[in-house]
């Protein structure tokens, strides 16, 4: 029987049209797309557990556009999105993968802060979102099993490597581009992790880029003298872009952020219930004082704008001058943009209080550092310990040499506040001098009825305009003060008044603008009001005129405002009196602010109140008179708002310079403290600015 042999099989080939088509993909050049558009075009999301389902929208969080776009800028080598959790910035990084990947092929280098986390986010987020997307990453991934593990992705033309962020992953690795995801998570030990991972891109020079994200774990508050590590170290050395919106009211242009120039808040009844709270909360507007509804955070955030270094936003919305060029683009997300916070603003108003009131109860602040950093994405401050200092030590410090009405030796300029009470207003005149060494130089008592005389506010106008101090050196020269404020708020009767008032004396010249700081506009004399509420703006300088509020911001305001966080600054406050020696920030005080025998009643002023757990201040009695410290802390806010905390003092403004170059320095003339002033205007009429000097009278030292 013959064996037959079964004829071979045919030898099968692949098709080679969709080889032939990869192949030549590999030649062809970069699609030139920015992170953003490709995103647009092209991712999706599949958040089963809660978000957004469907194809990118811009529009949902237009805030992380710019930050995407500054990804593929060539004016820079680091972006910086500082931000809290659920605010989308983690999407930045997801996204400039998926265009890379799709349309611009480097390697990647992924830097994470734990091997938990990184297990945990890329089996959770990377892998479905890689199967999700096969056109654009599932087909481009390589085919053996090397090309697809936990730490490793390979694509074509390009990997990506997910590290623990180790020292000895940061060594003998190099990459153009590089994520550090949650930087301020990262293990101490690693030191400056930023500059580790910056050496890491170096070679690869202008076509590289480190893409930076973190809460602001590592900051001590908004104090940004204290932004020395981690995100907000990066930040500081950016241009420090903000994000501003428009207030669906007046169409006022204000910021979230409380670093701004001119903030909206978070505002709710604080001794409520934290249900009341939840329900209630709103944003304020602090042009008009309306108040916005959670659901209107979305049309502003379509409208809103990141505004950098050097620019400055108009209440209209214009934004002046150039974005000051920096290798590092800076961006801060805060909360209150995010429109992922479950509950909206009313479940952040509530978790902040919850976590302050434990706090004040049992002194454990870990809660209160976690909602402030990763749900506000603000900088958490731990609290001073104050208390330790009394007012017979204080007094105790007190500088015989010192004299009140003389500026001594190291003083640059002066400041001025007024306080109102009901039959007076208290002033006091400090001194400023290098690094924020400070003395005080007068305290006044003008008697006056605030709430009914329009001539006693003109007679406050007058006297702060017109003082000028005797320098210590005998020369006979004067210091003129820089700026003055002063309370406009009390009794029915008060704020009117006073506004009336600062537009007389603005009509005649009387008050000058003097510029801008900061996006703030400075004038010579402000009204000012202490904010109490703990998410309070530290300084912004609004225009609320009651006469506005039915007006839309465009047609300007006249009468502005510097609204001021005081517990920010009595906190300030209470460091600089913990300073016993000479030197930056400390106080000095004259002996005659001393009383014949203790008590001594104006440094008990200066510790009247003490802070709570909490961070809010308070009297240590209900009937403890406070002018003393409210007048401190008036005095610094408006030195703040000259630009005190900016000064270079090796190269000084010429109003903060030395006395022979000051130009706050008068020879002779000038008025003196109590026994001058301007001449008060007229009802109606302008201030004859160029008219002599006359006495004011009524106007005597407190001590």
């Amino acid at each position: 029987m013959s064996h037959i042999t079964a004829p071979p099989r045919p030898i099968r080939f692949a098709d080679p049209g969709p080889i032939i088509h990869r192949a030549l993909e590999a030649f062809l050049p970069s699609e030139r797309i920015s992170v953003a558009e490709y995103a647009a075009r092209h991712r999706w999301l599949n958040n089963q557990g809660g978000g957004h389902v469907g194809r990118w929208r811009h529009e949902v969080t237009p805030y992380l556009v710019e930050p995407m776009e500054a990804l593929t800028s060539r004016g820079h080598l680091t972006t910086v999105v500082v931000g809290p959790a659920r605010s989308g910035k983690t999407a930045i990084a997801e996204n400039w993968l998926l265009q890379s990947v799709g349309a611009d092929p480097a390697t990647m280098l992924w830097y994470l802060s734990s091997d938990p986390s990184l297990k945990s986010y890329v089996k959770r987020e990377i892998n479905p979102m890689i199967e999700l997307h096969r056109e654009e990453l599932k087909r481009r991934q390589g085919s053996m099993p090397a090309d697809d593990s936990l730490s490793f992705k390979r694509f074509r033309g390009m990997s990506v490597e997910f590290l623990t962020a180790a020292y000895n992953n940061t060594i003998n690795k190099s990459a153009p581009r590089i994520v550090a995801d949650e930087l301020d998570a990262y293990d101490p030990a690693l030191g400056d992790a930023a500059s580790l991972l910056d050496l890491r891109r170096q070679t690869f020079g202008q076509e590289s880029m480190l893409l930076a994200v973190s809460h602001p774990d590592l900051a001590g508050g908004l104090d940004e003298t204290k932004w020395t590590a981690g995100v907000m170290k990066l930040y500081a050395a950016s241009d420090r872009r903000i994000w501003w919106w428009p207030c669906p009211h007046c169409g006022a242009w204000s910021s979230p952020n409380p670093a701004a120039s001119r903030v909206m808040v978070l505002d709710w009844p604080a001794e409520a219930s934290l249900e009341e709270i939840e329900a209630s909360a709103r944003l304020v507007c602090p042009t008009c004082g309306g108040l916005v509804e959670d659901r209107e955070r979305a049309a502003m955030n379509r409208q809103g704008r990141w505004v950098g270094l050097g620019q400055a936003v108009d209440e209209d919305g214009t934004v002046t001058g150039e974005l000051v060029p920096r290798k590092i683009a800076g961006f801060w997300i805060v909360g209150l943009m995010s429109p992922f916070i479950i509950g909206g603003i009313g479940a952040l108003a509530r978790a902040l209080t919850e976590a302050r009131r434990e706090a004040e109860a049992g002194g454990d602040q870990r809660n209160l550092r976690d909602v402030t950093v990763k749900r506000l994405g603000v900088p958490y401050d731990s609290p001073r310990r104050v208390g330790s200092l009394d007012a017979a030590t204080l007094a105790a410090r007190a500088e015989p040499e010192l004299a009140l009405g003389q500026v001594p030796a190291g003083v640059r300029f002066l400041t001025a506040a007024a306080d109102t009470q009901a039959n007076r207003f208290e002033v006091l005149v400090r001194g400023w001098g290098r690094r924020g060494e400070s003395w005080v130089v007068d305290v006044l008592r003008i008697p006056a009825d605030p709430a009914v005389s329009a001539e006693d506010w003109d007679k406050l106008f007058s006297t702060l305009l017109g003082l000028a101090y005797p320098l210590a050196d005998g020369s006979g020269r004067k210091m003129r003060v820089r700026g003055a404020g002063f309370d406009a708020y009390g009794a029915p009767g008060v704020t009117q008044l006073a506004y009336d008032a600062w537009r007389r004396w603005r009509a005649g010249r009387g008050v000058v603008r003097l510029g801008r700081v900061d996006g703030r506009d400075v004038w010579s004399l402000m009204p000012m009001k202490g904010m109490p509420s703990l998410a309070a703006a530290r300084l912004q300088v609004v225009y609320p005129d009651t006469a506005r509020r039915d007006r839309r911001a465009s047609a300007g305001g006249q009468v502005p405002l510097a609204q001021f966080a005081a517990n920010a600054f009595k906190d300030d406050l209470a460091g600089q009196l913990a300073r016993a020696d000479a030197g930056p920030w400390a106080v000095h005080f004259p002996a005659a602010l001393k009383s014949k025998e203790p008590p001594h009643a104006w440094f008990e002023q200066l510790v009247s109140e003490t802070r709570r757990p909490s961070g809010a201040w308070a009297k240590t009695a209900s009937a403890a008179r406070n002018e003393a410290l409210d007048l401190m802390v008036m005095t610094h806010a408006i030195a703040h708002l000259h630009g005190l905390a900016r000064i270079d003092w090796d190269r000084p403004p010429g109003w903060a310079a030395e006395w022979g170059a000051n130009g706050g320095v008068v020879r002779g003339g000038g008025a003196s403290s109590c026994e001058e002033s301007l001449p008060m205007p007229a009802r109606g009429s302008a201030i004859p600015v160029s008219m002599p000097r006359v006495s004011a009278g009524l106007v005597a030292r407190l001590v």
